[in-house]
Order: C-alpha cells, then sequence, then structure tokens
C-alpha cells in the first residue's frame, strides 16, 4: 500500500495528539463549604470553575481522534497494488520502413509477449496495439523512437498501481534516422534499464539523384542543376518547368520515380493562388537555404519539404503511385544569379531525394545504443511506484473514508449533546 499524500497523515496524527492534550485540560465546580461569614455573601447563583490535569469525556474523545484519523488517512489516499511482486512487460514493436521484414519483428514480439503485457507498436507516431497486431504499418512511414518511449511512459504510469515492476523491450533495428534529438532525453526518465531486441534493416536507398528534363537550356533552375552535375538524358527525377502532364503523372505513377512539377511562372501552375501576394526574404529546406526576395503566388497543400521563413510551405509532396509528385512554388527572377551559387545546390538537394527521403538505415552508434539499454547501474525493472502518475491517480478508498469520518462526527455530536443532558 502507498498513499498519494502521505503529509495529511502527519497533519492528521499532530490533530489528534492537540485533541488528546485537550481532554486533559479539564474543568470542574469545586466542592461547597459553609463559610462563617456566609451572611455577608450576596444572595445570587455563583459560578467557578477549577483546572486539573485530569483525562475527561474519554468516549468523546476516542470518536474525535478516531474521525480525524479516518478523516487525515481519506485525505492520503491510500492506494493498493492489485499484484505483489508482479513483473509486466511493455514491448515497443517498430513496424516503421525501417524495419526489413515485418514477419521477423512479429516473431520477436510472439517470443516475449505474455497475458497481462502491453504491446506498443510504433512508426512515426506510437499506438497501444492488442495481440501482435504490428504488420499494417504504412510503407513509407518512418520509425520515431522518441514517440514509442512518450508512449511506454504513459502506459506505465497506466499500469503502475496494478503491478510491482515493469520490464520495457524495444524491438527496432534502431536505424539513425529512427533517432532524434528528444530521444536519449525521453529515456533518462525510465528508472530502469532498457532491452533491445534488434531487427534487420533494409538496404539504404542513398544515391546520387539523376535528373531529366525537357526545360529550356537557359532555364534558370536548368543551369543550376547543371552546376551541380546530376543532369542526365533520362533519370529518375524528372523536373518540369511548366505544365505537369498525364503521361508525366503516369511515368512516377508506375515506375516509383520523383515528378518535381517547378513552374517557371504563375501561367504554368493550376494550384490555388494566395488570397495576397507577397514577396519573402528566405526559404529553406533540411539541406539548405537561400536568401532572397521571392514572390509567393501559391498557397501549397501536402507534406512540406521546404518552407518559407515565416512556416508557411514552399514545396510539398504527394503520393502517386509507386512514386510522388512534388510542388514548389518558388519563382527566380530569370535574370538572377542565385541559382548558380553554392547555397541552390545544397537547398535543392532535398527536392531531389527518393520518394519520402533519403533512408538512413544504418544501425545508431554503439554508444547511443548503449545510452538507450542503460548502465549496470539501473535496476533491470522499473519500480511501478517510480513511474506512477500523482497529478491523475485517485484512490477508490476515499469516498469510504470521507463517509466513516463524517458518520463518526455525527456519532460524536450526538453524544455530546446527551453528555450535556446528563450533565
Amino acid at each position: 500500500m502507498s498513499w498519494l499524500l502521505p503529509s495529511a497523515l502527519i497533519v492528521a496524527g499532530v490533530a489528534a495528539l492537540a485533541a488528546i492534550a485537550l481532554h486533559f485540560i479539564a474543568r470542574s465546580r469545586p466542592v461547597a463549604e459553609s463559610l462563617p461569614t456566609a451572611r455577608f455573601v450576596p444572595h445570587r447563583p455563583v459560578h467557578a470553575r477549577a483546572r486539573s490535569m485530569a483525562l475527561s469525556d474519554v468516549l468523546l474523545l476516542l470518536l474525535r481522534v478516531a474521525a480525524v484519523l479516518v478523516l487525515g488517512a481519506a485525505v492520503a489516499a491510500p492506494v493498493f497494488a492489485a499484484a505483489r511482486g508482479r513483473v509486466t512487460r511493455i514491448i515497443l514493436a517498430d513496424r516503421s520502413r525501417d524495419v526489413a521484414d515485418v514477419r521477423e519483428a512479429r516473431d520477436s514480439v510472439r517470443a516475449l509477449l505474455r497475458d497481462g503485457d502491453v504491446l506498443v507498436a510504433f512508426d512515426t507516431a506510437a499506438a497501444r496495439v492488442s495481440g501482435t497486431a504490428i504488420d499494417s504499418a504504412p510503407v513509407d512511414a518512418v520509425g520515431s523512437l522518441s514517440s514509442a518511449l512518450a508512449m511506454a511512459m504513459r502506459v506505465a504510469a497506466q499500469i503502475s498501481a496494478k503491478t510491482d515492476s515493469i520490464e520495457l523491450d524495444v524491438v527496432s533495428p534502431l536505424a539513425v534516422e529512427e533517432l532524434d534529438d528528444a530521444t536519449l532525453k525521453i529515456r533518462a526518465e525510465w528508472p530502469g534499464r532498457v532491452r533491445v531486441v534488434p531487427l534487420r534493416a533494409p538496404t539504404t536507398n542513398a544515391r546520387a539523384p539523376r535528373v531529366e528534363s525537357n526545360a529550356a537550356q537557359n532555364d534558370i533552375v536548368l543551369a543550376g542543376l547543371s552546376l551541380a552535375g546530376v543532369l542526365r538524358p533520362s533519370g529518375d527525377v524528372r523536373v518540369v518547368r511548366g505544365h505537369a502532364t498525364a503521361a508525366d503523372s503516369a511515368w512516377a505513377r508506375d515506375s516509383g520515380n520523383v515528378l518535381v512539377h517547378w513552374p517557371v511562372s504563375d501561367s504554368a501552375a493550376e494550384w490555388r493562388p494566395r488570397a495576397t501576394i507577397d514577396a519573402i526574404g528566405g526559404v529553406t529546406s533540411s539541406s539548405g537555404t537561400l536568401i532572397g526576395r521571392f514572390p509567393r503566388a501559391w498557397t501549397l497543400n501536402g507534406r512540406a519539404l521546404a518552407r518559407w521563413v515565416d512556416g508557411e510551405p514552399a514545396a510539398v509532396e504527394h503520393s502517386i503511385g509507386r512514386g510522388c509528385i512534388r510542388d514548389v512554388g518558388i519563382v527566380f527572377d530569370p535574370a538572377s544569379d542565385i541559382t548558380l551559387r553554392a547555397p541552390f545546390r545544397q537547398f535543392v538537394a532535398r527536392l531531389l531525394e527518393p520518394c519520402g527521403g533519403i533512408r538512413r538505415t544504418e544501425r545508431a552508434d554503439s554508444a547511443v545504443i548503449a545510452a538507450l539499454a542503460g548502465g549496470s547501474e539501473l535496476p533491470r525493472f522499473a519500480p511501478a511506484t517510480a513511474l506512477r502518475d500523482r497529478t491523475t491517480e485517485s484512490s477508490s478508498r476515499t469516498p469510504w473514508l470521507l463517509g466513516l469520518g463524517a458518520l463518526l462526527l455525527i456519532i460524536e455530536l450526538v453524544a455530546r449533546r446527551m453528555d450535556r443532558r446528563l450533565a
């Protein structure tokens, strides 16, 4: 048993001691004796009290002490563990694109899962699932260990009152792209070791882009791509500077390639125009940043690949069949040389990556994996009491204790009135 607010027990104890001390201060009438000079005493009632250190009204004292202690216990909120000595597993099963064979992950989960354990499947997001249902993940979803660990903390807080200890198992390839700056910080909140069950990762899709385009030779974007050395007669990335045709869409859909629709002007695009066309001073992607003055003519919807400096998407991606289409709403001044500079080549690299981005599926550094697992100074099983969320937890005994305390106070009130009548 544990208490949600143990300080209430101390307050109740102090109040009970104070009640006992007050009952030792008894008041009684002195014994009446005749005085020789009684004829000089006025004819009116005389009331007097004398103090003595004797315990009085024992029944009232017991009722009051019992009521104070019961109410203090109600405020302290006792919580009883449903199963003593029980260890529950929380299994984080990776079902993202970073798993080479989902059957391997499912077999590993089946080997670990027992009755009463909790299974959490994760890719970009994490969710609690039943059975071994981890084979329904989107193919292009990137794994996020931060989301998985955060979900494990929430689940642990929910089940902490039903178990003594919790074991955390991570079934994942632990690919580099699955970790971020928050992963180890969230891991540090887990008060125990983490059991890592490694899986095989798929081969990486990192390769130099091969770009084809039918734009004019003097096109400003084509000139920048030529300096980057990525232009080819045929390739797996097609840059369209005019209207994208049905044949272009079919090429991306059937081959799994990337179609980059980058209109040279607003007349070559069919996107929704902005309510107010303005200009902005920069655009950034994960690979680089361009500084300049760019007109903004459209509102783009989709998965953002590049953003204007105020956060609005400047380039987005849509999946289509096996491939994808990328809409780029960045318009350059034809007289500018911005695409001939190194920052443009860095910035555009993100727009030329394979659909879904380059997969960094290599296993994380051994030091990072060791930090994720935890050192020998941590217990193998995390104590459930350390994972309990006291801010949302409640005690089922509190209402009953409050009712008992109220009943004792009513009995004390009745007993006090009866005692006055008898006196």
